[in-house]
């Protein structure tokens, strides 16, 4: 009955309009109010498919163009979790903005007011923001775990879980043969030896499902050392075959185009698949053009 009453009296722009202006002030002087505008509160979790809304929502633009929500909720009790609620209900009215056919990519999400309009006997004691009811956590933040090369410094290439990231992006073989040696040498560096031998099957896996020539898709591998070994023994195949410009195009995607123009006229005069081997090992093992270079001529 009470939120029934409270409902059709803020229903009314004109009170939605001193409401806004007295407890939410810092906006006042930037909304259109001619824009004021009540919106749909239906939306559904996709998650636990109930329907979860604010009580009411107002919208207006501000006089640059922004869209500011304002999400209302009408309490007669306190409710401890009652920042939870609110968070959640603002990411289900956000996620419904998104998905709805006025949002383009790209385009910001509105701005957001939650006001809840407490109407009961005691005093409020709940706390009014989500971070305050975690004493470690930072709700609402994420942290980012991006993937990671096999060629970029140190630190990124001691990190297991970017490197395993990397792996599940669509690489060329060239870019595989350097992330694997890079995965290979960073578990070896851990010394779990059970973790080594999950690596190297589940890599194995990963590998015989992608899209590369056949003779790098040599199964059976049990651990990390043997899908570098197999994969490495593949590439040497296809370049001994007289396939030179692969190897060409292996170094120019690992370390660019000056360093296989430099490595052009040792490539042409390879003597024997000795030679190639050592070539594709220098480029899975070093880390930069330079160093690459100087491991072939010096043999």
């Amino acid at each position: 009955m009470h939120d029934a009453f409270l409902k059709s009296v803020f229903a009314d722009r004109r009170m939605a309009e001193i409401l806004i202006r007295r407890h939410a002030p810092e906006w006042a002087s930037e909304i259109d109010f001619s824009t004021l505008r009540e919106e749909s509160t239906g939306l559904v979790s996709k998650k636990t498919l109930q329907r979860r809304h604010p009580d009411m929502i107002w919208s207006a633009d501000t006089v640059k163009g922004e869209k500011v929500l304002f999400l209302l909720e009408f309490q007669r009790k306190v409710e401890r979790l009652m920042a939870l609620r609110t968070t959640t209900y603002t990411a289900l009215t956000l996620e419904g903005v998104a998905a709805g056919p006025d949002y383009r990519p790209g385009d910001p999400l509105p701005e957001f007011v939650y006001l809840v309009l407490y109407h009961g006997d005691s005093p409020w004691t709940a706390p009014t923001r989500v971070t305050d009811m975690f004493r470690r956590s930072d709700p609402g933040r994420y942290r980012l775990v991006p993937w990671g090369e096999g060629a970029e410094d140190d630190r990124s290439r001691d990190d297991l879980t970017a490197l395993v990231l990397g792996l599940a992006r669509n690489l060329s073989p060239e870019d595989m043969a350097g992330q694997l040696s890079a995965l290979w040498r960073t578990i070896e560096r851990h010394g779990d030896p059970d973790l080594a031998g999950l690596m190297g099957q589940t890599v194995d896996t990963m590998l015989e499902l992608r899209d590369y020539p056949a003779r790098l898709l040599k199964g059976g591998a049990k651990t990390m050392a043997e899908v570098v070994d197999r994969f490495r023994q593949g590439m040497n195949e296809l370049v001994q075959k007289g396939e030179v410009r692969l190897m060409r195009r292996q170094v120019t995607r690992r370390f660019g185009e000056e360093t296989a123009g430099r490595l052009s006229r040792l490539l042409n005069e390879l003597p024997g698949p000795e030679d190639v081997d050592r070539v594709t090992d220098a480029l899975f093992e070093c880390d930069t053009g330079d160093e690459f270079i100087e491991r072939v001529r010096m043999g």
